[in-house]
């Protein structure tokens, strides 16, 4: 299989004497669909929700990437634009690296990194499909919908650090599916011609002790297992509450990094949280936002 990224870039391998924390947030805002649960209300509100909510952790000093799951481009749009306070030249500094599932450019759920240019650089990505055939937009293995999946390498233009970032949403139905698609996400994560942290988001539709978890659980770490601080929205880790009140909640987001140290860097989680998704008495989406406070020290294997 042929490398990832087809450039080498001159900034990979930069060392930074001072620890490096960043953010990393992934939320599944839910597609805009005309078949809405009894509760679900359409779009035009909850977006609303959705947009406060990313906008309020934006404004943090700490700079943030978003991985997002279900985005239609309208929505996407609504989001970035929402970011950008409403505006659309070519200063506004929220963007998105990602494409549409169905067709590689804008039909279909995107899996978009969002990410604000004035603090990052965009070094190279690719988008890959999790099918037998990874370059085209089709499903394989019982898999119920295509499922795209958004790698990219970041530099963070204060510090100069270097992060992959990976975000993907995978099938529901087919646990074939869930398995293929979880080996070729370590597959391409060992093919990454760069030694620098590796991150992982996404709605993975599995239990910690179903097979795409514990797959992954192989060769990186979940962000909730190794934190040093949990902040838990009403006290619960659930991640997945659904619309409705009959419907069981249960985990099945996650963010993850690199297992242990790789070989350029510490990484370290200060803090793992659930955040709410809920904006007066309406749920924004039927997934809470996960967000992780990471540190990375550079000076190698620890």
């Amino acid at each position: 299989m042929d490398e990832l990224f087809n450039v080498t870039n001159p900034f990979i391998g930069s060392s930074q004497t001072e620890p490096f924390h960043f953010r990393i947030v992934s939320h599944n805002v839910r597609v805009d669909t005309m078949r809405r649960f009894p509760h679900e209300k359409p779009w035009s509100e909850r977006k609303v929700g959705v947009i406060d909510t990313l906008k309020s952790i934006s404004s943090s000093d700490v700079p943030v990437l978003f991985g997002l799951q279900e985005v239609k481009y309208h929505q996407l749009n609504d989001v970035l634009m929402g970011l950008n306070d409403g505006n659309s030249d070519e200063e506004i500094p929220w963007t998105h690296y990602g494409v549409g599932r169905d067709d590689g450019n804008v039909k279909g759920e995107f899996a978009p990194i969002i990410y604000n240019s004035d603090e990052w650089r965009l070094l190279n990505g690719t988008s890959r499909w999790l099918s037998s055939r990874p370059h085209h937009a089709e499903r394989s293995w019982g898999a119920a919908t295509k499922r795209v999946v958004t790698i990219a390498t970041f530099q963070n233009k204060a510090s100069g650090n270097v992060i992959n970032f990976i975000n993907t949403h995978l099938d529901h139905k087919s646990e074939r599916a869930k398995r293929k698609s979880s080996k070729l996400l370590l597959d391409w994560i060992d093919q990454i011609p760069n030694e620098e942290p590796t991150f992982l988001s996404g709605d993975f539709n599995s239990l910690s002790n179903e097979i795409a978890y514990e797959l992954l659980a192989t060769k990186l770490d979940d962000a909730n297992s190794i934190a040093r601080n949990h902040k838990y929205y009403k006290d619960t880790k659930e991640t997945y509450t659904g619309f409705e009140k009959h419907q069981a909640p249960t985990i099945i987001d996650f963010i993850w990094s690199t297992l242990g140290n790789c070989k350029t860097s510490k990484i370290e989680v200060d803090t793992y949280s659930t955040l709410s998704n809920e904006e007066g008495k309406l749920r924004f989406s039927d997934h809470r936002p996960l967000q992780v406070d990471y540190k990375i020290t550079d000076g190698g294997t620890f």
